[in-house]
């Protein structure tokens, strides 16, 4: 869109027209990047286009909003897959697709019914909160920062545009000018619970006086090689995954568990969550694991990783399903159903503690 933008102003200063000495047709006029607060009713959804962000097309995209009757602010990152190189974008299709706009987000919305950003769905503890809905069409888990050239096979090329982050970016300067929340809650599911996490330093940078909460669902950054570091590798080198965790965390390139350790050590006050099922048949099948190995990979993750940071804990419910935001009580755990558990994180209950098979 940038160099659309440059493109009809050169045209204009040179006064271009079709060659036939009459002036060419009038530029129409590009819709601008704003910082305006977001101007929206209550309790219901508004769609907000940012001509500065982008899907992996090009196409701009941009964010739903909710405003509800508390200060406080739950911010949902939606997911969709992952993608890094041709095979994966182009001809897999790994992950999800833009265009994403308001015609994408109006098909969406009736499925948000029973999810956490349903004010109906009973013992939900962000019923009255401010919501945002974040889509995904840019395959990097809301993490990148790179517009890149793929090449099949025979050299033909195509562009994708891995800019998660800096749609993230974008939106945080309108929503740090619309909400002062007491509380914000930063959560995601599958890709969104990995950007939650990764992007969990820019909400916080914006919203720096709030209590915040992270609430990473599905999404395990699993320990060392348990990530390949042949992906590893394609996620730093396609989506720039270098600007989202460093310089914080230079060991992340050989470790992404480190990132989940940099950002609780970073927000020691924050609590911090993460959700999963023992065997997650989609996670799992991401990283090429078996059913047992991803079960040891996350295990040694939650003990070597999680347990001895004191502001995080984990709800992990045996089986292979992934997600759980989306009917949030359908699978409790030790008997607790995680509405409740949710609820004890964001009031701050000293009762508060992890809970897995």
């Amino acid at each position: 869109m940038r160099r659309m933008l440059v493109l009809s102003l050169l045209l204009s200063l040179a006064g271009c027209g079709d060659g036939s000495g009459q002036p060419g047709p009038t530029p129409q006029p590009q819709p601008q990047p704003s910082s305006d607060p977001i101007d929206a009713p209550k309790n219901s959804w508004t769609w907000v286009d940012f001509p500065d962000s982008a899907c992996d097309d090009g196409s701009p995209t941009g964010i739903a909003v909710n405003k509800g009757d508390s200060k406080n602010l739950l911010v949902f990152m939606n997911g969709g897959g992952a993608c890094w190189n041709y095979l994966t974008c182009f001809q897999l299709n790994t992950a999800a697709h833009g265009p994403f706009g308001k015609t994408q987000f109006d098909a969406f919305v009736s499925q948000v019914g029973g999810s956490v950003l349903d004010r109906n769905t009973p013992n939900n503890p962000f019923a009255d909160w401010n919501l945002v809905f974040v889509p995904y069409c840019t395959g990097d888990v809301h993490a990148g920062d790179n517009v890149i050239e793929y090449k099949d096979n025979n050299g033909n090329a195509r562009t994708y545009h891995h800019v998660g982050r800096a749609n993230i970016v974008a939106y945080l300067k309108r929503l740090g000018n619309t909400f002062s929340p007491d509380k914000i809650v930063v959560s995601g599911s599958s890709a969104g619970g990995y950007g939650a996490a990764f992007d969990y330093d820019l909400f916080r940078q914006t919203f720096p006086s709030a209590k915040g909460y992270l609430v990473d669902d599905a999404g395990p950054v699993l320990k060392g090689d348990a990530i390949a570091s042949s992906l590893r590798d394609a996620w730093y080198q396609s989506w720039r995954l270098d600007k989202a965790l460093e310089p914080a965390c230079l060991e992340c390139r050989n470790d992404l568990s480190h990132a989940t350790k940099s950002i609780a050590q970073r927000f020691p006050n924050d609590r911090m969550a993460l959700l999963s099922s023992t065997q997650d048949s989609v996670i799992r099948s991401y990283f090429m694991l078996s059913a047992d190995n991803f079960q040891t990979a996350l295990n040694t993750m939650l003990v070597d990783v999680l347990e001895p940071q004191p502001n995080y804990r984990y709800f992990v419910v045996a089986g292979t399903f992934h997600t759980f935001l989306g009917v949030p009580d359908a699978r409790p755990a030790q008997g607790v159903k995680l509405t409740d558990w949710l609820g004890r994180m964001v009031n701050d209950d000293a009762g508060w503690q992890s809970i897995k098979p």
